[in-house]
């Protein structure tokens, strides 16, 4: 398997949000497609359309994880948008204060 295969990509900003705030999918990257921006994750298990149905259906995330992921995807985006090569895209996914 290619890693096309292993991945679920979006260019809806807020279904990539709700994905990274319910940990369903581990957030890979932002490729810019056009002057559009594609978000990328990690899906091994083929579990991005049930996800996207469930965000469509309304599934709920706490507050306080969906602010904290907007932060996170919109900076990930306007690096890429900004193409600023400084930005490590290597780092792990880490919060300041455990989440709940």
């Amino acid at each position: 398997m290619n890693e096309a295969e292993n991945t679920f990509s979006t260019m809806r900003l807020p279904l990539a949000i709700f994905l990274h705030a319910s940990q369903r999918l581990l957030f890979s990257r932002c490729e810019l497609v056009g002057e559009k921006v594609e978000f990328v994750f990690h899906d091994p298990e083929h579990k991005g359309d049930q996800a996207e149905l469930d965000f469509e259906n309304g599934e709920r995330v706490p507050a306080k994880s969906l602010f904290a992921s907007q932060t996170y995807i919109r900076r990930r985006m306007t690096a890429v948008l900004d193409r600023k090569d400084d930005y490590d895209y290597n780092r792990k996914l880490e919060y300041a204060y455990p989440r709940r």
